[in-house]
């Protein structure tokens, strides 16, 4: 049974569902394709726990609170609080016409309230729905000083088997493998072979090529200069819970990001702004 509320949305070029709880995106269908965003059939959608698939939003901080430069305090849980909390809905829209439906979600944080992130900041998250999928996360410093965020559009994309994948785009690029605990330097397209977590340090488009399911996700992105490649492979999803028996298969994440080295300063007055960019081809 789910318990949070849902949102969607039905226009020419696609379909979504979005929740108030962690403004969390659940689906992105565009017409003519299956959903391009993976969501576990193991979910919880109760409110209890954080989504297991589409885009959850990691903020003020990522990963271990142990590795984050945002520096949470005693208690701090995985990924931040910002995935696992209700946002108000400010507005949305449902056109007639061929333009994109849109949703905005906004929360605040008061630092002085907080022992686990004692700064203040306001997020907000603007959807647009359409052929393309269009995400615009704006964080605003409400304190009177600056102080480290970290900030991921956790994109689970969906795939036929991902130990066909390959992802374009970050040849070259420097990156930590979080697996094997050091830096490398990639060398031609990603590819998977057992449990793969990488926080590749990137402003580049990257494109995930899907020859199970015929088709290229492009994945494009400003304001960020944190790519991470995830999945836990067969050992790793045997652990979660909420991950069904072979499902680590039909899923790769790769998020826009802000961290570790690329982690935000935010400076009172000075809003920052993330984008990305969702859109799908099909493979000649």
């Amino acid at each position: 049974m789910t318990d949070i509320a849902t949102l969607s949305a039905q226009v020419s070029g696609a379909s979504a569902l979005v929740t108030p709880f962690g403004a969390h995106l659940l689906s992105w269908r565009p017409t003519c394709h299956p959903d391009v965003l993976w969501l576990s059939s193991h979910a919880v959608l109760d409110g209890t726990r954080a989504i297991r698939g589409g885009i959850p939003l990691c903020l003020p901080w990522f990963g271990s609170p142990t590795d984050s430069p945002a520096r949470p305090g005693e208690g701090a849980s995985t990924h931040g609080f910002a995935r696992t909390t209700p946002w108000t809905l400010l507005s949305s829209t449902q056109p007639a016409d061929d333009a994109p439906a849109s949703f905005s979600f906004e929360l605040h944080h008061t630092g002085e309230t907080s022992a686990l992130y004692p700064h203040s900041f306001c997020a907000r998250l603007d959807i647009a729905v359409g052929a393309e999928l269009n995400m615009s996360l704006t964080l605003t410093n409400e304190d009177d000083h600056p102080f480290a965020i970290e900030a991921a559009l956790h994109t689970y994309l969906r795939v036929g088997d991902v130990k066909d994948v390959t992802i374009e785009g970050l040849d070259g690029a420097r990156y930590y493998d979080k697996v094997r605990e050091r830096y490398a330097i990639q060398s031609g397209d990603v590819t998977f072979i057992g449990p793969t977590d990488r926080v590749y340090t990137s402003t580049h488009q990257v494109q995930v090529v899907d020859p199970k399911l015929g088709r290229r996700i492009i994945v494009d992105k400003n304001g960020s200069g944190s790519t991470i490649v995830w999945n836990p492979g067969s050992q790793g999803a045997a652990t979660m819970s909420d991950v069904g028996e072979g499902e680590w298969q039909d899923f790769v994440c790769v998020e826009t990001a802000a961290v570790r080295e690329r982690a935000l300063t935010l400076w009172p007055g000075h809003p920052h702004i993330m984008t990305q960019t969702l859109a799908v081809e099909t493979l000649d």
